[in-house]
């Protein structure tokens, strides 16, 4: 009996520091009850569990099982509904006195199923429900000015306001120092270097206007 009891109390020990780092459902615990009305009864604190659980994340959820009778062989099961998405980490083992068995759950969706228990290799059996509720999706709210359409179309129209009358002033010089020198107003050079300045403007602000659009 004492050596059952020493490794039953190591192996308790072991598991709850390896999930010590888990994080903890909204409803903290289950408790079991074994050998308390008859040889290899089982009790259950609720027979309906509801855990509210954060999505994709491994979250401890500890069992905790009482016998008050001889060790009893235990076994934890997992339903269809609910094995792909909870492990436990210590299960198919004699249970003395007081016993905390660690179920990892991990979820992405809301899964409905039940745990069951198995007592003296299979002399009694009994379930309790669980709901895994994943927690809903947290929403980001953008500011109106953050938007990217709003930015695209206000840099354009900067851009358009601010960049336009330059360019109109200076192909207005341009020109008129071209017409100037056709009266031999201004000197050749000069009327030369407008005129290609007032082609290079006009080619310019084509690409421009076209780039904008």
């Amino acid at each position: 009996m004492s050596t059952i009891r020493s490794r039953m109390v190591s192996q308790t020990c072991s598991h709850q520091t390896s999930a010590s780092n888990m994080d903890q459902p909204k409803q903290s615990s289950q408790q079991i009850v074994l050998n308390r009305t008859r040889f290899n009864s089982i009790e259950f604190e609720t027979k309906y569990v509801e855990l509210v659980l954060p999505r994709g994340r491994d979250v401890k959820f500890p069992i905790e099982i009482s016998n008050y009778g001889a060790p009893t062989q235990i076994n934890l099961t997992a339903s269809n509904e609910i094995e792909d998405c909870v492990r436990f980490l210590h299960n198919d083992f004699a249970a003395v006195g007081k016993t905390v068995v660690d179920a990892i759950v991990h979820i992405r969706t809301q899964r409905h199923g039940s745990i069951a228990v198995t007592a003296g290799y299979g002399a009694n059996t009994d379930s309790f429900n669980i709901d895994l509720i994943a927690e809903p999706y947290q929403e980001i709210d953008t500011a109106p000015g953050l938007a990217v359409p709003g930015e695209e179309e206000g840099y354009q129209k900067v851009s358009r306001i601010s960049v336009h009358p330059a360019v109109k002033v200076v192909a207005a010089l341009a020109f008129i120092l071209v017409i100037l020198k056709l009266f031999d107003m201004v000197p050749g050079y000069v009327g030369m270097v407008s005129a290609i300045l007032l082609l290079v403007i006009l080619i310019m602000y084509k690409l421009f206007t076209t780039s904008s659009q």
